[in-house]
């Protein structure tokens, strides 16, 4: 049965996923739930992980090199096991390192773009929007009826359509990026996208950017009808096919004529046949009536004198400019839309400009009408109906912000949490673990809410000898059998951080209270290194393992890091 998952869904998912960063449930301690049970407050976490060259991971494929990670599987041994056992540390993700985003579109000089379009499926996978240098972005609503590239690049931030030259372009300003946005959320690929009324930003604090977006939003008009684009030129040539008529009142005579709010004389060489442009437009584009018009009820070819209806509000004057054309007429389930054609009788309708852009239309259809003696059933136009809210009204839908971004930072060690003595493979995102007794392993039932959480096993160890712990070495107790990867040691704390725990076969209960952990004051060796030390303090991680949701796995090349470094992690998540 043919069915369908609409970009809708999609957007709904990604906005929920958003939201999530800014839920609060209100419940900070574990008095506020039923006693045995977790409660749900929002806390995600960015991790990291992987030691280990992934040549060398159990069960690498021999395409598996260090600089061609395998592509992660979603399977329960992976997703809820081994990328907990692979992780290093954690950082907690708020909701300012959260973003919707879409493809980054680059204005450029004389490349032609997509032109928004109500009745196109694919739209959203084509470049009908652009960011420009100055960090504007902008929605294109007519591209010259895909027959030019845009040459005139779209400035201003105005409600108004934006019409930057003659190369037939429309746009609409949506937002701008601001520089704090700009830096943490532009790349090469992708830019952010947000709609302001969901951004709980006040006027009395919003910045200059959200003003202006909250001004093209409140502009918004549901089921206007801004753009119309024409589907056929019609036939010219001849009076027979004569649809347009462009010149100056009086135009050829020797004296000015009485002209009034209902009647114009034209010009000398107007056709010479009565009444033949009744049923036409005339549209004055300049002087006492610019920008008005009517529909004409007479023509009397011996005085060359028309009379329109309905009445302008100044009477217009000899040397103003008119043009006749095909009345366009708009028909649909909204009010008060109006347009009027505009070409040349060599060309025949070539666009359809927007008087008035009505409401409520979630249908229109355009007629082009005129005088019988005129052919123009070969003449065609259709109506860009604007998504629901209008133009600006919800950017973040508009423009297809189904994608979203994450961007932790992370500055030098993170107090010690993030290692600079090794590099890591693997990023990825949990929600909502739980914290765990790093003393015992018990899990305390509690979602976490640390910032920082240090995922690997810290091992405090005494009467050291040999070789220093290199990293990624394998580690394994004498007693316990279990092991563990170095992630780093630091000698003048003796504090060895070990990650990827493997329990041994020991039946005695370790650290943890569990058969086969790490036990205190068992012998430590180093493979291959002959070092040995003696086990002290153990202290497992900050988050309890195998807890909450692992949403999000990334495999990568090897990153290192430095005490001194400030890196971005941006995570591209699309629904």
């Amino acid at each position: 049965m043919p069915a369908l998952v609409t970009n809708k869904f999609r957007m709904f998912n990604a906005r929920q996923f958003r939201e999530s960063f800014d839920e609060d449930f209100g419940m900070t301690t574990f008095a506020n739930t039923v006693a045995g049970d977790t409660y749900l407050e929002s806390n995600m976490y960015l991790f990291i992980g992987g030691v280990q060259n992934w040549a060398n991971v159990a069960g690498a494929a021999a395409a598996d090199t260090d600089t061609v990670p395998p592509t992660p599987t979603d399977d329960v041994s992976n997703t809820y096991y081994n990328h907990w056992k692979d992780m290093i540390a954690a950082k907690k993700v708020v909701s300012t390192d959260v973003t919707h985003c879409i493809p980054r579109y680059n204005w450029a000089n004389n490349t032609p773009y997509f032109a928004y379009d109500n009745t196109q499926s694919g739209m959203l996978g084509q470049s009908f929007y652009v960011l420009t240098d100055d960090y504007n972005v902008y929605k294109c609503l007519a591209n010259n009826n895909s027959s030019g590239n845009s040459v005139a690049k779209p400035t201003g931030q105005t409600t108004a359509l934006v019409t930057p030259g003659s190369d037939g372009y429309k746009w609409k300003y949506m937002y701008t990026i601001s520089a704090a946005s700009a830096l943490k959320f532009v790349t090469t690929n992708y830019i952010p996208v947000q709609q302001v009324r969901y951004a709980n930003v006040t006027m009395a604090t919003a910045t200059q950017e959200n003003t202006l977006q909250r001004d093209v939003e409140n502009a918004a008009v549901d089921g206007a009808i801004n753009i119309y684009r024409k589907t056929a030129n019609g036939t010219v040539g001849g009076l027979e096919y004569l649809i347009f008529e462009t010149n100056t009142l009086d135009n050829g005579f020797g004296g000015a004529y009485a002209h009034t709010t209902t009647s114009c004389r034209i010009h000398s060489t107007a056709a010479a046949t009565d009444d033949v442009y009744v049923g036409s437009d005339i549209f004055f584009t300049s002087g006492n009536a610019e920008g008005q018009g009517g529909t004409i009820t007479d023509y009397v070819q011996s005085t060359k004198v028309i009379t329109f209806a309905p009445a302008v509000s100044t009477a217009p004057a000899q040397g103003d400019n008119f043009q006749i054309a095909p009345r366009l007429q708009v028909l649909g389930d909204g009010s008060g839309a109006n347009c009027r054609a505009n070409g040349t009788n060599a060309t025949g309708l070539t666009d359809i400009i927007t008087i008035a852009a009505g409401s409520g239309y979630t249908n229109a259809t355009v007629s082009v009408l005129a005088n019988s003696s005129w052919n123009t059933d070969d003449a065609a136009a259709v109506a860009a109906i604007e998504p629901k809210g209008g133009h600006g009204f919800d950017a973040t839908e508009e423009l297809g912000g189904y994608n979203i971004m994450v961007n932790v930072r992370l500055e030098n060690d993170e107090s010690g949490e993030f290692t600079v003595a090794n590099d890591f493979r693997k990023i990825g995102l949990i929600s909502h673990p739980n914290s765990a007794n790093t003393t015992s392993g018990a899990d305390l039932n509690v979602p976490a809410t640390i910032s920082l959480g240090d995922q690997a096993l810290r091992i405090t160890v005494q009467s050291f000898s040999g070789a220093a712990y290199a990293a990624d070495a394998l580690v394994t107790g004498a007693q316990s059998g279990a092991t563990g990867r170095v992630v780093d040691w630091a000698s003048g704390t003796s504090k060895l951080r070990l990650t990827q725990i493997t329990k041994g076969s020991n039946t005695t209960n370790g650290w943890d209270s569990t058969p086969g952990s790490f036990q205190a004051n068992e012998a430590l060796t180093i493979a291959g290194a002959g070092t040995t030390a003696n086990s002290s303090v153990i202290e497992g991680p900050d988050l309890k393992p195998y807890t909450g949701d692992i949403l999000y796995v990334e495999n990568r090349s090897p990153i290192s890091r430095a005490s001194d470094q400030i890196e971005d992690v941006k995570l591209i998540i699309n629904f």
